[in-house]
Parts: structure tokens; sequence; C-alpha cells
């Protein structure tokens, strides 16, 4: 595939060096490869952002802290969650999808 447009973000050099690092423990060969996976499902609709508050967990309640694990285990047990396969590089399964 020819390219024809690049995309240039001025990033730090330490955030360019935990992205190399993160991108290859996961099966990335190059950090501009997850930008085209994100910028492709997110064009596609495969992907979504949102932007919401977080919360540190010590300022969670318990009583909180319990539903939000309880909804995920109903989640998985639902089969709304997705299993990685282990023997398959990720960004292969991502693509899959």
């Amino acid at each position: 595939m020819a390219y024809q447009f690049k995309l240039q973000v001025p990033i730090s050099e330490e955030l360019n060096d935990q992205l190399k690092k993160k991108s290859q423990q996961i099966g990335f060969s190059s950090v501009n490869e997850v930008a085209r996976l994100l910028l492709t499902n997110f064009v596609n609709g495969n992907l979504s952002l949102s932007f919401v508050e977080s919360k540190p967990v010590e300022n969670i309640p318990n009583e909180e802290l319990e539903k939000i694990i309880a909804k995920g285990i109903a989640e998985y047990n639902k089969g709304k969650t997705k299993k990685l396969n282990l023997s398959k590089s990720v960004h292969q399964q991502l693509l899959e999808d």
C-alpha cells in the first residue's frame, strides 16, 4: 500500500520511548502501526472515544468497587468481553475483530 500523506505529531522523547517499548511488548512492529490501527478503527466506527473523570481508587468506597467488579464479572460471564488468544499477536487479533 502506498502512503500519500504523513501525520506528524510532536511528542516528548520520553513518551516516544514508552510508546516504542509498549508497542513491541504487545506485538506491534512500530509505533506507526499502532497509530494506523487506531486511526483506521476510529474512522471505520470500530473505536469510540469518551472522556470521563476518573477517581483515584483510594477515594472510591468499597461498596462502589464491589459493584464495578460484579458488573465486570457479569459481562464476562455473559460473553460480552473479548478474549485474547495468547498464541497470536494482539494486533492481528484486533485487525481480525
